[in-house]
């Protein structure tokens, strides 16, 4: 029998598993790699997806909330009380349309055809050089009266008329999408995604009918791009039944449209990944069925599958290239140290899986006669000492960002129900409160109060000082209220030189002596600039299981007594 020394069968044997593993590894590494890339990529998919789909429905909020919060003021009004009036609406639209960036446009038809309608020329970039307007133009206006003239109106932001035109039109009311389903259907009605006429995009038409109109606001989806675009590897596209595309991330529709024709969406497994080979290079996709409109529509999302892989692989060859490393510094030792280095070896074996176990303050030092040996021993410890410390500030760092992050999303939910101007509490904060209340008093059977407030005359304070002035007056006004008022109301503006509290006050005796204090409060008050000021008071209490447009439909109707018998006074409705 021949015997070999223990150096060369260690030698031996080590340069036949590295020869194995490495081997292994390689091949391994590849279909690893495609795995990992198809695995991290559905995750991707389904994130888009996500966003996608929570997109959909923010925007579906939004917009009915913005069509059920402004109906109250214009539901039963008619054409020509609307015309007469339009400078007042004017401004309701434009708030509305301030307080919206994805908004484009608001705007009313009559069942007489008059039509009219509010855009905000800086919610795309295309509209001004459309309707050349100028760069200080903010708004356009267009009215189309019963005999179909149409005129279009520039303003600027304070509603200084910049230019007005006067042109003939075929635009008929009661022949468009829009008002057509909204006749058809008492709830808020949606058409589209579609192309917009005069901008380059798709939007969706929100419309509600009314006793004598229906209201309709346009939303942009031109930040649908930023939300399909998740990586720069990945691209996304959303389209309808007909392959006519709302969105996408892509600049180049070539892929796009290569793979569509290999795809039936009657018949596709939905959310399932696929792989497809273009012009030589694979292709890994998912088509999923989108949620959220009236329609059906489509995620195609696509990516190479060699760019997914090359960030594995790469990472894998960092890894092959220290394991190579490793093998040809263990050569020389081996061959001279072979007899003396097992015994250490298995040692440090057992070391390396503390570090693996993550018992970092568990690892020691193994004493060997053969230096290398102490300092790859040093070494593994040090490591070990390294990563608990790296782990640690990595936590302390995770924790402090976690803080910051809660502290800013707290500041950014205050900043969503506050109005800017007054820093009192905004129309979508008294909805929402106003909604709770009624909640809490039918689960409790029990009532609450609301007061809406209203500054007598105050567009002779704009006509008379100056916006800037009224904007000094509602700041000083809700000031007034805020000081006089204790725990248990909530003060908010209602928009424009309206005020809202919503007072857990049960009695009609004591709200009314309390909006009579208030009331006095702002008459006796020495205001900056215009002097004394009074405002007129509408009362409601709430009934159980009424509904909010009821609740302040009420104190609507009261304050319009209160201005109807003199101003600076409390009415309500209630006996």
């Amino acid at each position: 029998m021949i015997k070999i020394p223990i150096r060369i069968t260690v030698m031996g044997l080590f340069l036949l598993i590295a020869t194995i593993i490495m081997s292994i590894m390689f091949y391994v590494q590849i279909h690893f790699a495609k795995d990992l890339a198809k695995n991290a990529m559905n995750e991707q998919f389904k994130m888009t997806s996500y966003k996608v789909e929570e997109n959909i429905k923010r925007i579906n909020s939004i917009s009915n909330s913005i069509i059920t919060s402004t109906m109250p003021f214009i539901k039963d009004i008619k054409s020509n009380d609307f015309f007469a009036n339009k400078v007042k609406y004017l401004k309701l639209f434009s708030n509305i349309l301030r307080e919206n960036k994805n908004l484009y446009a608001i705007y009313i038809g009559f069942d007489d055809n008059r039509f009219y309608e509010l855009i905000n020329l800086d919610s795309n970039k295309e509209l001004k050089s459309t309707y050349k307007a100028k760069k200080t133009d903010k708004w356009l206006l267009v009215e189309i009266n019963a005999q179909q003239e149409k005129t279009l109106s520039l303003y600027d932001n304070i509603f200084n008329l910049s230019s007005s035109k006067k042109e003939r039109t075929d635009f008929l009311v009661n022949e468009r999408p829009w008002y057509k389903k909204s006749m058809q259907s008492s709830n808020i009605t949606k058409v589209g995604p579609y192309a917009f006429s005069n901008v380059k995009g798709n939007g969706i038409t929100y419309s509600k009918k009314m006793n004598n109109s229906v209201l309709a606001i346009d939303i942009l989806l031109q930040n649908f791009s930023s939300v399909l675009k998740t990586n720069k590897q990945l691209e996304s596209y959303l389209f309808d039944t007909k392959v006519n595309i709302i969105a996408k991330s892509a600049k180049n529709d070539a892929i796009f449209n290569e793979l569509i024709k290999t795809i039936d969406t009657d018949s596709f497994d939905i959310n399932s990944i696929k792989t497809s080979s273009i012009e030589g290079k694979d292709y890994i996709y998912s088509l999923t069925l989108i949620k959220g409109y009236d329609k059906k529509e489509y995620l195609l999302s696509y990516v190479l599958l060699d760019e997914m892989m090359n960030s594995y692989i790469e990472k894998f060859s960092k890894m092959d290239k220290i394991l190579i490393a490793l093998f040809l510094f263990f050569v020389p030792i081996l061959w001279y140290c072979a007899s003396i280095i097992v015994k250490p070896i298995l040692l440090l074996v057992k070391e390396s899986e503390k570090v693996k176990n993550r018992e970092f303050e568990k690892v020691t030092d193994v004493n060997s006669p053969v230096n290398e040996i102490n300092l790859l021993s040093t070494s593994l410890k040090t490591m070990a000492t390294s990563i608990y410390e790296y782990q640690y500030e990595l936590e302390q760092k995770v924790t402090a960002r976690t803080q910051e992050l809660e502290l800013k999303n707290k500041e950014l939910e205050i900043l969503s129900i506050t109005d800017k101007l007054t820093n009192t509490y905004n129309r979508i904060k008294l909805d929402n409160t106003i909604e709770d209340e009624m909640l809490k008093a039918n689960k409790q059977n029990d009532t609450f109060s609301i007061i809406i407030i209203d500054i007598d005359y105050f567009k002779k304070v704009n006509d008379t000082y100056g916006h800037l002035i009224g904007d000094v007056t509602l700041v000083e006004f809700s000031k007034i209220l805020k000081s006089a008022l204790e725990d248990g109301h909530i003060l908010g503006r209602w928009g424009g030189e309206e005020f809202v509290i919503i007072s857990s006050i049960k009695t009609l005796p004591e709200i009314m002596a309390l909006a009579n204090i208030l009331r006095e409060k702002i008459q006796n008050h020495d205001f900056p600039s215009i002097g004394s000021k009074t405002a007129s008071f509408g009362v409601s209490l709430y009934k159980n299981s009424e509904t909010s447009e009821s609740l302040i439909n009420r104190a609507d109707e009261a304050l319009f007594i209160a201005k109807k018998n003199g101003r600076n006074r409390v009415e309500t409705l209630e006996v």
